[in-house]
Formats: C-alpha cells, sequence, structure tokens
C-alpha cells in the first residue's frame, strides 16, 4: 500500500512539472523581445462626447378660448377688539437738590470795613414763600488829604408769596439806610481856617432813609390764549439829614392777550398788550415847602410773527400834570428777522418816553449831590435803535446795537463853588444828542467757566455845555467765573474807561467857566477767591482796585486804593 500511494505520488509530479515546462516554452515561442525607446512621457486621451441637444415639441391645432365671469359679494366680517387701559409712562426724574433755609456771610477788610449778610427764606412749597435779606457794609475812610470818607449802607428786605391755582398775590417791605460824609475836599487847602478849626465830621455828614412797602397781583396762566393781567401798588418814602423828602405812589397795570387767529390775516397768532401806569410825587425841602406833580401812561400795542419776520407796533401816551401841564406821544415800533435760522439775528426798534428826575434816583446816581436841587421831568424825544444778535457757536452769543437819541433836560452834575469846601453839586439839565455803539459777549462752557464783556462807546453832543460833565465816552467791563469741581471758585471783575471832565469856574473866559480833565483812562481790576470746604461751609477772598490806582468818578472825590476783604459763609 505505501508502494502504490508512492508511485502514485511519483507520477503526479512528473505530469505537474511537465505541464509548466510545456507552458513555458509555448509562451516564450509567441513572444519575440525588441528593444523601444521612450522620447516623451504617455499621455492618454479621450475624445469629446457630443450630446444630441434638442427638445420635443408637441404641436397643438386646436386653439381654444378661455373667459372668466366672477363677481364679488363683499361682507363685513365684525371685529370686537376690547382696549386694555395703559399704564402710564413713568420717567425716573433727577434728584432735587438739597435746599437750605439760611445764609449768613461775614467777613472785615482794610479800611476798617466790617461786612455782614443774611439770607433766610421758606424752602419749596406750592402755597407759598417767605423771606428776609438783611446786609451791612461799612468803611472807617482813609483817604490821604481829603477830610474824613466814612461811609456804611445798611438794606433790610421782608417779602411774601401767596401762590394760587392761576394767581400769585406778593407783597415786600424794603428798608435802606445810607450814611457818607462830603469829604471831597482837602482841610489843609482850605483858606478860612475858622471854619475848619470848628468844622466837625457831624457837619458834612449826609444820611438817607428809603423806606418802602408794595403789593402785587398778577395771573399764570398755562394757557397762553387766556388773558394775563398783573397789577402792582408801590409806595416809598425817602429823605436825608437836612430835612428833604420825597414821597411816592406808583400803580402798575399791564394787560396781554394772545389770539390765536390773526385778526389782520399775517400770521395765526397775534398778541395785543396793554400798559397801564400813574406816578405821584410830593417833595419837600428847606427851599420849597410843598411840590406836587404827577405822570400817566397808555400803551397798547400790538405784536406778531410772519414767517422769519418779528414785529410789533404801538404807542406811548404820557400825561404830565405839574405847574404846566402836557400830553407827549411817542411811537413804539421795532421789527426783528431771523437771518440765520437761530445764529444770526437783524433788528431795529423805534422809541420814545418821558420820565421824571426823582430826588432818590439822582442821590443814587451821585449821593453828593445838593438835595433841594430842581427835579424835572426828562424827554426822550426819540430814540432809533438797531443792530445783530446771535450765536457764534452753541456756547457764546452776542449782541452789537447802534443807537441815537435825543433828549431834553438830561442832567450833569457840576461842582458848586459858591460855598467855601465847593463838596457838593449842583444838578443843570441841558439838551443833548447821544449816539451809543454797544458790544456784548456771553459765553458758558458748561457750568465750569462763565464770561461776559461790554463794551460802550458815546458820544455826546451838548446843546449849550461844553462837554458832557463826568460823563466818560468809552466804557468796558468784563467778567469771568472759573468753577473747580465746584470746589475753589475763581471771579475775575475788568472794568475800563477813559477821562472825563468838570466845569470849573473861569474869570478870564467869556463863559465864566472852563472844563478840566479829571481823569485819564483808568482800569479797576478786581479778584474773588472763594473755597468751599463743605457744602455749608467755605471761606472767601476779595482783592479789588489790584492796581492801586484812585479813580477821581467825581471832581474832587477819589476813591480807595487797594483793598482786601476776607470772610466765611455758611448755610444751614
Amino acid at each position: 500500500m505505501y508502494r502504490f500511494l508512492s508511485t502514485r505520488y511519483i507520477l503526479q509530479a512528473i505530469l505537474f512539472f511537465s505541464f509548466i515546462l510545456g507552458i513555458n516554452i509555448a509562451f516564450a515561442q509567441q513572444l519575440q523581445m525588441e528593444e523601444v525607446k521612450v522620447v516623451a512621457p504617455f499621455e492618454p486621451t479621450i475624445s469629446d462626447a457630443f450630446k444630441i441637444n434638442f427638445n420635443p415639441a408637441i404641436e397643438d391645432t386646436i386653439k381654444v378660448n378661455i373667459a372668466f365671469n366672477y363677481s364679488i359679494n363683499p361682507q363685513v366680517i365684525p371685529v370686537k377688539f376690547n382696549m386694555e387701559p395703559l399704564t402710564a409712562a413713568r420717567m425716573r426724574g433727577e434728584p432735587l437738590q438739597k435746599l437750605y433755609k439760611g445764609l449768613v456771610k461775614g467777613g472785615i477788610g482794610n479800611y476798617k470795613s466790617p461786612y455782614g449778610e443774611l439770607f433766610y427764606n421758606t424752602l419749596r412749597s406750592n402755597e407759598y414763600h417767605y423771606g428776609i435779606h438783611a446786609k451791612h457794609l461799612s468803611s472807617g475812610g482813609g483817604i490821604n488829604d481829603y477830610a474824613y470818607s466814612g461811609n456804611s449802607d445798611n438794606q433790610a428786605k421782608l417779602y411774601g408769596m401767596r401762590f394760587f391755582r392761576n394767581h400769585t398775590l406778593y407783597a415786600d417791605v424794603d428798608y435802606n439806610r445810607n450814611t457818607l460824609h462830603y469829604y471831597g475836599f482837602k482841610p489843609d487847602e482850605i483858606t478860612d481856617r475858622e471854619l475848619i478849626d470848628t468844622l466837625g465830621r457831624k457837619d458834612y455828614r449826609q444820611r438817607f432813609n428809603y423806606v418802602s412797602p408794595g403789593i402785587g397781583f398778577r395771573s399764570n396762566y398755562l394757557d397762553s390764549l387766556k388773558l394775563q393781567h398783573s397789577l402792582n401798588l408801590r409806595y416809598y418814602f425817602y429823605n436825608d439829614r437836612y430835612d428833604a423828602s420825597e414821597q411816592n405812589v406808583n400803580l402798575t397795570s399791564q394787560l396781554r392777550k394772545t389770539f390765536k387767529e390773526d385778526i389782520i390775516g399775517l400770521d395765526n397768532r397775534q398778541t395785543f398788550q396793554l400798559d397801564l401806569e400813574a406816578d405821584y410825587f410830593l417833595n419837600k425841602h428847606n427851599l420849597d415847602s410843598l411840590r406836587h406833580t404827577g405822570l400817566f401812561k397808555v400803551a397798547p400795542i400790538l405784536s406778531s410773527r410772519y414767517d422769519v419776520f418779528d414785529f410789533y407796533v404801538g404807542i406811548n401816551t404820557k400825561i404830565q400834570v405839574d405847574t404846566v401841564n402836557q400830553i407827549e406821544f411817542y411811537p413804539l415800533a421795532g421789527a426783528q428777522v431771523d437771518l440765520i435760522k437761530d445764529v444770526l439775528f437783524a433788528y431795529v426798534t423805534l422809541s420814545g418816553d418821558l420820565t421824571k428826575h426823582t430826588m432818590r434816583n439822582l442821590t443814587q446816581t451821585n449821593p453828593f449831590i445838593i438835595t433841594s436841587a430842581p427835579y424835572g421831568f426828562m424827554n426822550r424825544k426819540a430814540e432809533i435803535r438797531g443792530g445783530f444778535k446771535g450765536s457764534i457757536s452753541s456756547f457764546a452769543s452776542y449782541n452789537v446795537t447802534l443807537s441815537n437819541s435825543e433828549i431834553d433836560n438830561y442832567p450833569f452834575f457840576v461842582t458848586d463853588f459858591s460855598s467855601p469846601l465847593a463838596n457838593q453839586f449842583n444838578v443843570i439839565y441841558d439838551k443833548v444828542k447821544v449816539f451809543n455803539f454797544r458790544t456784548e459777549i456771553f459765553s458758558n462752557i458748561g457750568e465750569r467757566v462763565k464770561v461776559r464783556f461790554l463794551s460802550d462807546y458815546y458820544q455826546f453832543t451838548p446843546e449849550n455845555e461844553l462837554e458832557a460833565w463826568h460823563e466818560p465816552t468809552l466804557r468796558f467791563t468784563l467778567n469771568v467765573k472759573y468753577n473747580i469741581q465746584d470746589k475753589i471758585i475763581f471771579n475775575v471783575d475788568g472794568f475800563a474807561r477813559n477821562s472825563t471832565f468838570a466845569r470849573i469856574p473861569d474869570t478870564e473866559s467869556t463863559l465864566g467857566f472852563r472844563s478840566e480833565k479829571i481823569h485819564g483812562f483808568h482800569v479797576d481790576a478786581n479778584l474773588g477767591i472763594e473755597y468751599r470746604y463743605t457744602k455749608v461751609l467755605s471761606v472767601f477772598l476779595h482783592l479789588n482796585n489790584m492796581q492801586n490806582q484812585s479813580l477821581v468818578r467825581w471832581y474832587n472825590y477819589p476813591s480807595h486804593r487797594f483793598n482786601v476783604m476776607g470772610g466765611v459763609t455758611y448755610a444751614f
């Protein structure tokens, strides 16, 4: 068996190798090897295939016309919408600034100058408001070579207001007491030595007392179409140390009505205003027992707006009641045009007025006058005024004005050389033409810097006098306020004016007097500093007349030189 298997395996192996050998011989005979040289790399390519591009279409030989016939039957579908009440929007306002009822200020300066001031009033209220204001400022004098120049100013005012729904009732009482000395002479230069030896301070002292109660009633309708109205009544009594006195009763009223439709067809809004005033004066002095005078005013004004034009027209009627009664009519007219919206405006006005010179007004201008002077009426016959105003930027504005007026009985102050001391002034009146060129610039840079500049140029043309006595023709005013974080506040004030002239007796002149220059160009610079230690406590320092130059405002009346005052402010 094993022999048989071995022989079979051997025969199979022989046949297998024979088969393989035969195939190799046949394959070798068919393939005749040749040498091929390749010049470039092989690049296989495929020919482009072209698609048969056409769309099948069906041609329909039967045409059918389709017509539509339809109608619409509208029907209203009821929709019910229930409005739910909306809650009003609420805005959170800024917190109200805390107010204090009282403020007291006190200080002391050189020239023996104490200062004190008090403010006290109620806080916020929808029903009433009342308060009091009191002030004292005095000086011990001290001007080289001149007589004693001490003075004091005292003021007290009590006021109150009652608020109603559409009206306000208010009343106040004002009291002033001012003491001064006619120091405009040099004792060493007075030739009458007996007079100087017996002269005491009380002999050239002056004192003015002023008391004035008043009451008023005015409307404050929110609707501008309602008739706005006001009524004011005031009385004052004014006297001096030399038995001169003045009493005045003043009654003023104003009615103002705005119409929704223009009655003359120029605009859809127009305003009519009527001003009424009555003045009664009673003057008394040692040269004239009593003098009664009166002045009445009736002034209707109609104002309107058309496109970029604002204009008004009216008439000012004044009635003078005196030894000679007369009535005067003055035009009231004005127009303004908006050349560049909210940037440049041009305006022009025409007006006139009749006013009375009073003892109070003249002594406030020049307290060294003789109070027995005559107090007449000043007639501003006509005044034409025009100019431009507007904004330079978002924080600066300006106003440039030209005016020309003609005035009868314009007051000038001249020294009374008939007295031995020549230390008082008479009041003389003259007809004068006044030309004025004014420039104003205002600037607010946030709450930190505020600037105000004012300049005035005057040209006086008196009819009889040589000069406009004591009237400067050029004035400048500059005020700068700088606030540093509401902690340190600087105030810079500057005043400047050119020379003025006084009337001096001159026997060699045909007129009997001549003009004398009493002062050249003058600059007065002041600096104020306030440091707020807390919200209620602060200290201040004022430096006045820093250039240390004495200004002669009135002939022989020089002012103090450099002076300083410091003090404390407290709120409660």
